[in-house]
């Protein structure tokens, strides 16, 4: 099944890897990316007899983007599921992802039976205030006091001006070192060249999404709509204490404020390592199909 309708006729991609009769687990991309970041763990999945599902998020690749919030998209995931012809799963969030899985397991604790979250980031205004830039703090107010869609348009604006001319390089490597500019090359050592490319083709579903690019800032980085104290699935976080992007203070936040997290420190991972290189141990700590 290439994509699913939902019934206020939202049409969006979905991918599935791994095992077709293994333990469902529902993984939610990065920022930026799209489902084809899912290909990163294909053979983990495989490995472990995992069900790996993924779809693009509001604003991603074709999806229609919808307003900002976490709930929303862990809705989105339970009618996935459920069109998919899966009842109970477990789900995984990656960097930007993250929120949005915990955000599943709040959106029905019946069905959902575990969270995964690799270098998961927190919300911004909180966690981090004094490290945000100026625009960065500005905007965030604005989407705080109400005014989502100035505070969107102004991400678009400072997105478009990051990212530059990323989304016209044609070579995949070119790509990926342009994107990875000033990233410590041994916090990569996992990327290979099978999985270069699938990253390179991430990038490109990704990077010109600047309606799901935006759309992450302000949901996770202006106040959560989600209570992540109120999770009640075992929720098991794992965070690079060298990260510099999401640094490790997002993890100590999510460890203090969900009361059924366990948190693993992997130590010397910067975020790549702790968002890709260790889904090994991530999948096969997964419980088996209920």
């Amino acid at each position: 099944m290439p994509s699913v309708e939902f019934t206020d006729g939202r049409r969006v991609a979905v991918r599935q890897s791994g095992d077709p009769d293994g333990t469902p687990v529902v993984f939610h991309h990065g920022t930026p990316a799209s489902r084809l970041a899912a290909g990163l763990v294909d053979a983990e999945a495989e490995r472990h007899g995992v069900r790996l599902v993924a779809f693009d998020r509001p604003g991603y690749a074709d999806a229609p983007v919808t307003p900002p919030g976490l709930a929303s998209v862990g809705a989105d995931a339970l009618r996935i599921a459920d069109a998919l012809g899966i009842g109970q799963f477990a789900t995984a969030g990656v960097s930007g992802g993250g929120p949005y899985a915990l955000a599943t397991a709040l959106a029905d604790p019946d069905r959902v039976t575990h969270v995964a979250v690799a270098a998961g980031i927190g919300p911004w205004s909180l966690i981090n205030p004094a490290d945000l830039d100026d625009p960065e703090r500005d905007l965030l107010a604005l989407a705080e006091a109400g005014q989502i869609d100035e505070a969107l348009a102004g991400f678009r604006t400072m997105l478009a001006a990051d990212n530059g001319p990323l989304p016209d390089i044609d070579d995949d490597d070119a790509l990926i070192a342009a994107f990875l500019d000033g990233a410590p090359p041994d916090d990569f050592a996992w990327l290979d060249g099978g999985k270069r490319r699938l990253w390179a083709a991430d990038l490109r579903a990704g990077l010109p999404s600047l309606d799901g690019y935006a759309r992450d800032n302000v949901s996770w980085g202006a106040r959560w709509d989600i209570d992540v104290s109120a999770i009640r699935v075992p929720v098991h976080l794992y965070y690079g204490d060298r990260d510099r992007l999401v640094t490790p203070a997002n993890g100590h936040w999510h460890a203090e404020h969900i009361p059924t997290a366990t948190m693993t420190w992997l130590p010397g991972a910067g975020h790549g390592t702790a968002s890709y290189g260790h889904w090994d141990t991530m999948l096969s700590e997964l419980p088996a199909r209920a």
